[in-house]
C-alpha cells in the first residue's frame, strides 16, 4: 500500500509539472524536427523545420492557440518565422523574434510568401466595358484577395535576405525568442525554444546546408 501510494503521489507531482509548463517551450529531448507536406490539389511540396509540445515519430504534435517558430524553403527560397498550431488554426499576425542578445526581428503578414497563404477562391470580374478594363479590375481583385490571405494566414514569415540573416543568427544562437504582437492576438502569444544539435540535422533533413549559410 505505501508502494502504491509512493506511486501515486508520483503521478500527480508529474501532471503537476506538465500543467506549469510555460506556453511555448518545449521539453528536454529532440526539440526540432523536419516537416515535408504535399498539397493534394496543387502538387506543392511544402519543407519545413519546426517544433511542437509533442513529438511522435515524423509527426510534431501542436496545439491550438499557441505558436510556433519554423524555418523552411520552397523552391530554393528560404522563410523564417512563426506559425500558429492545432486543428483550428489562427491568423499569426504581426510577429517578433530575437536569439538571444541580438536586437529583436518584426515580421509582418505582408513580407508573408503567398505559398504560405491559404488559397482564396477567385473574384468574379462582373460586367466590363472591354477587355483591358476586365483585366484592371481583375489585377484589383487579385491584390485585394492576396491581401487578405496573408492577413488570415496561420504562418507569417520572412524571406530573401532578411530571412538568412535570422537564420544565421539561429545557426550561432541558442535560444529563439518569439511573441505576436497586436490588439486581437491570443494571451499564450509569447514563447522560448532552445536551439540544439536536433535543429541543425532538420536542416540539413530538408536540403539546408548550415555551414553554407
Amino acid at each position: 500500500m505505501v508502494m502504491k501510494a509512493r506511486a501515486l503521489i508520483g503521478v500527480a507531482f508529474a501532471m503537476f509539472l506538465v500543467g506549469c509548463q510555460t506556453p511555448g517551450q518545449i521539453s528536454p529531448g529532440r526539440i526540432w524536427s523536419p516537416l515535408v507536406g504535399k498539397d493534394e490539389f496543387s502538387d506543392k511540396v511544402t519543407k519545413m523545420v519546426t517544433v511542437g509540445m509533442v513529438r511522435s515519430n515524423s509527426m510534431v504534435i501542436t496545439q491550438s492557440l499557441r505558436y510556433y517558430p519554423f524555418v523552411g524553403v520552397q523552391d530554393g527560397e528560404l522563410y523564417v518565422g512563426i506559425r500558429s498550431g492545432g486543428g483550428y488554426r489562427i491568423p499569426t499576425g504581426t510577429v517578433q523574434i530575437r536569439v538571444d542578445e541580438n536586437p529583436s526581428w518584426t515580421i509582418t503578414p505582408e513580407e508573408t510568401p503567398v505559398y504560405l497563404s491559404p488559397s482564396m477562391p477567385p473574384a468574379p470580374t462582373g460586367m466590363a466595358s472591354n477587355q483591358e478594363m476586365a483585366d484592371m479590375i481583375q489585377k484589383t481583385q487579385n491584390q485585394v484577395m492576396g491581401n487578405v490571405a496573408k492577413i488570415m494566414s496561420p504562418y507569417t514569415a520572412a524571406t530573401g535576405e532578411k530571412a538568412k540573416a535570422i537564420i544565421k543568427e539561429m545557426i550561432r544562437g541558442r535560444v529563439i525568442k518569439y511573441r505576436t504582437i497586436g490588439f486581437n492576438q491570443a494571451a499564450s502569444s509569447t514563447g522560448e525554444v532552445q536551439i540544439d544539435d536536433s535543429f541543425f540535422s532538420s536542416l540539413r533533413g530538408i536540403g539546408i546546408a548550415p555551414e553554407r549559410l
